[in-house]
């Protein structure tokens, strides 16, 4: 799932401006990230591959012939694993071979490498958030540096989190990014308003990464 086709350059445009709108009333830094994946799940390919080859072996099974060509039947479980790695590349397949937990976690563990890469732990007073929406396995996290959570209650994340799944699900993510930008200006700028000296210390623009 390519991320760089998700957003028109006009919605990135909008997504930018809803941060610069946002950083202007906090101290607090905001970068909204959109990835393809946050794993390979190759065990999602051997599932398939397997799953092709039983049902292969079925058929050949089924359809047995005992004056065709010595060992011919073998075609049917290599065709049917074939068929099974192909499908498993599908996407809505895929997922389906996936344990919902292991998304959960690769998506989390994808969300800690990007605060780490992209310098959010590096912002004056620990105030940067990470909202990052993962479209393969339809996963959003907000996550943000320890300054912030000392003072906001648990939780708070958590209705950013729905407002964004449920916009990409219908097809209208760039709206959704928006107002939770606007919604975690609105709660930083509460506990961090931003000073006279105040200086943008990331880029506001969209992250897109494969």
């Amino acid at each position: 799932m390519n991320p760089d086709k998700y957003f028109t350059q006009e919605e990135q445009d909008k997504i930018r401006a809803a941060v610069e709108a946002a950083e202007s009333r906090t101290a607090g830094e905001i970068v909204p990230m959109i990835v393809g994946a946050s794993g390979r799940y190759a065990e999602a390919n051997v599932a398939g591959m397997i799953i092709g080859l039983v049902i292969g072996s079925a058929a050949a099974l089924v359809w047995h012939d005992p004056w065709s060509v010595p060992h011919a039947e073998l075609a049917w479980p290599l065709l049917g694993a074939a068929i099974g790695l192909a499908l498993s590349h599908v996407p809505a397949i895929k997922r389906m071979l996936v344990p919902p937990q292991r998304m959960t976690e690769a998506v989390h563990i994808r969300s800690l490498a990007a605060f780490t890469a992209h310098g959010l732990h590096y912002t004056q007073g620990h105030t940067g958030i990470l909202i990052l929406a993962s479209l393969f396995e339809h996963r959003v996290v907000v996550l943000a540096d320890r300054g912030i959570n000392d003072k906001v209650k648990k939780g708070t994340w958590d209705e950013i989190v729905a407002a964004i799944t449920a916009g990409l699900k219908s097809n209208d993510g760039a709206a959704a990014f928006c107002a939770a930008i606007e919604r975690c200006g609105n709660i930083l700028a509460e506990h961090f308003p931003r000073a006279g000296d105040d200086r943008n210390e990331l880029k506001d623009e969209l992250i897109r990464e494969r």
